[in-house]
């Protein structure tokens, strides 16, 4: 699939677009995650919940970029919130 039927795919709740997006980018948004994290575990809970925020905000996504840079960037924010999130919860 193309990176346009892939789009379009997904803005249409496709699971095999969805499927395919996941397979497509999800090697390369792994290791962004591997950055932030402490363990694989924590890298593919950011990574899973990262998707989930693709899969929901892809309405948003206005095509003047990359895609992958988009993508790239919500993984990125919800690594980071995870961090905080972690350290409100280890602080207490």
């Amino acid at each position: 699939m193309t990176e346009e039927a892939i789009l379009h795919g997904c803005l249409s709740n496709q699971p095999a677009a969805q499927q395919a997006l996941y397979q497509q980018y999800s090697p390369k948004m792994l290791a962004v995650c591997y950055r932030f994290s402490k363990s694989r575990e924590d890298a593919e809970d950011m990574l899973q919940e990262g998707f989930i925020r693709v899969f929901t905000q892809i309405h948003q996504f206005q095509s003047k970029g990359s895609f992958e840079g988009w993508i790239r960037r919500i993984i990125v924010h919800t690594c980071i919130n995870q961090l905080k999130k972690n350290k409100r919860f280890n602080e207490s």
